[in-house]
């Protein structure tokens, strides 16, 4: 038969455009035909992602930061609103697939090492994004310690000159977590979206660590282990808390005037959040029915909901002689105690996702050289300012380059969950190449690995039960010496918010680089590195080098400062 085109019996169709349902769906909501953001789209979208998980938020965030990036600034704008409505909607999965280092370099993939003048719409727009994730879900959400890359690519660009834009708080309140007392259902059905996101990746990324885990993982989501039980009663009994503590404010304001003004915000307030709960009681009581202490204590504190809620409706009402008649008794803001740390204590963080690897990290795989990013959860290392790169996750002149998160490691009760590996030896991994750097390439957080030069001992300047520092000195020549600092945690809860600082003589200059991050796991060696030079340091000084150090940080919410001044030894 010659070849050509024949009408067949069957209607004419127009063509369907290629790829899958989520690209498609991801495309009609960012087409030019729309003349603003359509809601409805956008939420087909993330009603899609929800109802699939799996890979569908990874997909969605890479298909979305390409829209981003695309020269129609149209295009660029619904792509973001877009990406707005997927993170106030889906949850924990979207919110950990933005929080990764490729991402954030392809959303700033278009910014310049500088900031302009003025800046363009798109670039308003992604300021913004970062600007209200930085201030809500690094802040105030459950897995706050996952989104260290997100508080990263916030301050590298506040570091270059960029300018955030103030968020109203309506909008930052929507991704704030709700303050409402939930079921022992609702409590399990958001672990498992969880675990089976971090699952999902640790599949995907397939190394020997990441299925070793994803194996402990499954046993979790089996039921093989307590632990997801232990932290349920244990959110609830936090949760009933938090309510009594209302509960007993709600009394005394009622109880602070015969006639107190029923129109006060707070009051309405908490008669809410009282009223919102009580049906919870039931079924926590349904759920929970074979712990004889949680539903007695549920219980006896309905009952003094019933009473100062009447009380509230009489005085509403003005029946003020019934309402002084009801006497409410006073709540105790205890809740029946929870048995801390589960089986998997010690084995598994479930929030984790190990990008800060162990120091026996292999090197890429293959030990190819090419600096090509397929893996978008790779490994992640620290922020540079690199060269652009047409390969997806390698950004643009301000990037996330490679070295160690500042944090990734999400506790339970404030215990390492992977204090099992911490003591994992570092002296089989083949050490990396070593890097030169130039002023204009500089790492923001150094690595270890760019250093090299004559072999030098360690020297501990500083330990305590939180914070241990030690100096590497190393003498490049006769005037100058390399410094290199390490810090470790002693203790069994993690370091935050680390700033360490030096002084030297004045006749002497300090070239301090950036710190590697400002987080350390539980005891954790080497968690963060820093490096320095100090020029003038002559060989043949007559009295020896002392300077002066100060380090603040963070431990459980509680702030210490230590300072001191080190003499060096002879180099």
């Amino acid at each position: 038969m010659s070849q050509g085109i024949y009408l067949t019996d069957q209607p004419v169709r127009r063509a369907q455009p290629s790829g899958n349902q989520l690209i498609r769906k991801i495309q009609r909501a960012c087409r030019l035909t729309l003349a603003e953001p359509d809601l409805g789209l956008n939420l087909d979208v993330a009603d899609y992602v929800n109802a699939k998980q799996g890979a569908a938020p990874r997909d969605a965030v890479i298909a979305i930061v390409k829209l981003i990036n695309s020269r129609d600034t149209h295009t660029a704008v619904f792509a973001l609103a877009l990406l707005d409505v997927l993170v106030k909607n889906c949850g924990y999965p979207l919110h950990l697939q933005i929080s990764r280092k490729e991402f954030l370099n392809e959303l700033v993939k278009r910014f310049p090492e500088r900031p302009p003048l003025r800046f363009t719409k798109v670039q308003r727009l992604v300021l913004t994004a970062i600007e209200e994730w930085y201030q809500t879900i690094c802040k105030h959400a459950a897995y706050k310690e996952d989104m260290g890359y997100i508080r990263d690519m916030h301050r590298l660009l506040k570091y270059k000159g960029y300018i955030f834009p103030k968020i109203k708080e309506e909008d930052m309140a929507v991704l704030r977590p709700g303050d409402h007392l939930k079921t022992p259902s609702e409590i399990q059905k958001e672990q498992e979206i969880a675990q089976a996101a971090k699952l999902e990746e640790l599949i995907r990324r397939g190394r020997p660590e990441d299925l070793k885990e994803a194996n402990k993982l499954m046993k979790v989501m089996a039921g093989f282990k307590e632990d997801n039980v232990i932290k349920s009663k244990q959110l609830i009994n936090d949760e009933l808390s938090k309510l009594k503590r209302k509960a007993d404010l709600f009394k005394d304001m009622l109880s602070a005037s015969e006639s107190p003004n029923m129109e006060n915000e707070t009051l309405v307030e908490l008669y809410s959040a009282l009223k919102v709960s009580q049906p919870k009681f039931q079924k926590i009581i349904e759920e929970e029915h074979d712990d004889d202490d949680l539903v007695q204590d549920i219980l006896q504190f309905n009952d003094t909901v019933n009473q100062v809620v009447q009380k509230y409706n009489l005085l509403k009402n003005g029946s003020v002689e019934e309402a002084s008649q009801i006497t409410v008794p006073s709540i105790s803001t205890s809740s029946p105690a929870v048995t801390q740390g589960g089986a998997l204590a010690n084995e598994l963080n479930l929030i984790d996702f190990g990008d800060d690897d162990e120091p026996s990290t292999s090197p890429p795989h293959g030990g190819e050289s090419s600096t090509t990013v397929d893996d978008l959860l790779g490994d992640l290392n620290n922020l540079s300012f690199s060269q652009p790169s047409q390969n997806f996750g390698l950004g643009g002149s301000i990037s996330l380059g490679a070295a160690q998160p500042t944090s990734q490691v999400a506790s339970s009760a404030g215990l390492d969950l992977l204090s099992g590996f911490s003591e994992t030896p570092s002296a089989t991994s083949p050490p990396p190449p070593r890097q030169e750097t130039s002023a204009a390439n500089l790492s923001l957080f150094d690595d270890a690995s760019n250093i090299s030069g004559p072999a030098s001992t360690r020297t501990e300047v500083f330990s305590s039960e939180h914070l241990k520092i030690e100096f590497e000195i190393t003498r490049d020549n006769e005037s100058s010496i390399r410094l290199a600092s390490f810090f470790s945690n002693n203790g069994l809860a993690p370091i935050s918010e680390l700033t360490f600082m030096v002084a030297v003589p004045k006749s002497m200059a300090l070239k301090l680089d950036p710190q590697s991050g400002n987080y350390i796991r539980a005891g954790e060696k080497d968690g963060v590195t820093q490096f320095g030079n100090i020029e003038n340091a002559f060989f043949n000084a007559n009295k020896p080098l002392k300077v002066k150090w100060k380090a603040t940080f963070c431990v459980q919410g509680s702030t210490f400062e230590e300072t001191a001044v080190f003499t060096f030894p002879q180099v």
